[in-house]
């Protein structure tokens, strides 16, 4: 029997959350990752086939059930004692607060939160054993746990004027989920400065990267889309790449658009540089959900049927 299981989103911030889980537990965390379309189908099918009950231990980090699904938990919690713990910290999550099991968390300590910040939290005694215990430097993986959250959070731009936390990004992308966790994990268990030394081992790469996203961002404001999205004066843009980076300067460059949408191939982003706009709530008309100034929702196989229906018009 494993002792842990961990959902997780998949990006940066969900990822940085299976990084706590193999540091506390390496082979002993089964960690898998979902997006906002499949975490409930997913959540209700490792209750209902009774999954649940080889692990000792269940997370659920950055990302959230709805409210159907959280039902289902809450009677195996109290019928069952099932051993659960779901830690979000989007608004649009809130409203599960309700539930024991449950921590949704915008802020602590004064700042936006993230995922991988609450679970480093919510696991701090143990990442103390570990530090004591020599495995790891517990100031320098606090240090990476940090910049995972304000790039999650966006506050390495609108506040700290850093670009550590986005190169991080950058490399979670570039180098694959795996390998970037992989590399993370020997540069926690072995090295001081894990950030500074990973960014400066893969330099020309971050450099390369960011002339393509330059290109790409100037390309994309030429190709903008003015649409009006339940009363907002929206900027539409097809765009599978860099979205978060993308979104942000498109809205900075168009302050005439409320917000922009992105359109991927799985995804819708939604992103705003404006305090009186919420996209978490735009989202959540769709399905998504997220942050005020950064939010998805999830384009389903058959909102793509229909697109095809209408683009080649099957009565021609």
């Amino acid at each position: 029997m494993k002792k842990i299981k961990l959902f997780s989103h998949t990006d940066l911030d969900g990822y940085g959350c299976n990084l706590i889980m193999k540091i506390l537990f390496d082979n002993e965390a089964d960690c898998e990752n979902l997006n906002y379309d499949t975490v409930n189908e997913r959540i209700l099918e490792f209750i209902n086939t009774e999954e649940y009950k080889e692990y000792e231990l269940i997370y659920i980090t950055d990302i959230s059930v709805n409210e159907e699904v959280a039902k289902v938990i809450d009677d195996k919690v109290n019928n069952e004692k099932l051993n659960i713990m779901l830690l979000d910290h989007h608004p649009t999550a809130l409203y599960l607060n309700k539930y024991e099991w449950v921590t949704v968390d915008i802020e602590r300590d004064g700042e936006k939160t993230s995922g991988t910040r609450m679970l480093y939290d919510f696991c701090e005694e143990a990442i103390k054993i570990i530090a004591n215990d020599g495995i790891i430097n517990k100031n320098d993986f606090f240090n990476l746990i940090e910049n995972i959250r304000k790039y999650d959070t966006w506050l390495w731009k609108e506040k700290y004027n850093d670009i550590k936390p986005k190169q991080l990004n950058d490399l979670f992308y570039l180098l694959g989920a795996d390998r970037f966790i992989d590399n993370l994990l020997r540069g926690v268990r072995f090295a001081t400065n894990v950030v500074d030394d990973f960014i400066e081992d893969n330099k020309l790469l971050l450099e390369l990267q960011q002339e393509k996203i330059d290109k790409y961002i100037s390309k994309k404001n030429k190709e903008i889309i003015q649409y009006n999205i339940d009363g907002y004066n929206v900027g539409v843009v097809f765009a599978e790449q860099f979205q978060s980076e993308l979104g942000n300067k498109l809205s900075e460059m168009n302050p005439q658009y409320d917000l922009i949408v992105m359109i991927g191939d799985k995804t819708i982003s939604y992103r705003t540089v404006k305090d009186n706009i919420n996209c978490g709530e735009i989202a959540k008309l769709f399905g998504g959900g997220g942050h005020p100034k950064a939010s998805g929702s999830q384009i389903t196989v058959e909102d793509k049927n229909k697109y095809l229906d209408i683009l080649f018009n099957k009565s021609c």
